[in-house]
This record gives structure tokens, C-alpha cells and sequence, in this order.
């Protein structure tokens, strides 16, 4: 799996595949991400935390962004 440390950092977003069959929930503890809320797409679709991801399965993760005037 890509490791994405930057994520949480910068605020850009990664594409990648999973090697095995996982949760969301199970991803983002593997990702170290577990305590940070993200909106995570599957194939282009929301995802929540029991969503299983499959090896072919597309996850985008997003991280939420702060701001605003």
C-alpha cells in the first residue's frame, strides 16, 4: 500500500489501490490516520468506517480543510 504521510501536512489528497482486503476503519489505523477525520472515497463513492475495501477497489482519502473568512 502507498504510504501517504504528507497528507496530513499539506492537504493533498492521494489515489491508490490496497493489497488486501480491508475496512476503512482498518485503513486508516494501517495509515496511522485513525484519530484525524477524513472523507474517504471507494471507486468514487462516500465511504464510511465499515466500508471493506477490496485490492481492486480505487480509495481516494481527503482530508477535512479548516478555514474560512
Amino acid at each position: 500500500m502507498q504510504q501517504i504521510p504528507e497528507l496530513v501536512e499539506t492537504g493533498v489528497y492521494t489515489t491508490y489501490k490496497v493489497e488486501k482486503q480491508l475496512t476503512v476503519t482498518a485503513l486508516l489505523k494501517e495509515l496511522n490516520l485513525e484519530s484525524k477525520f477524513f472523507g474517504i472515497l471507494v471507486n468514487g463513492k462516500k465511504a464510511d468506517k465499515n466500508t471493506i475495501i477490496k485490492a481492486t477497489d480505487e480509495v481516494i482519502i481527503l482530508p477535512n480543510i479548516a478555514g474560512g473568512a
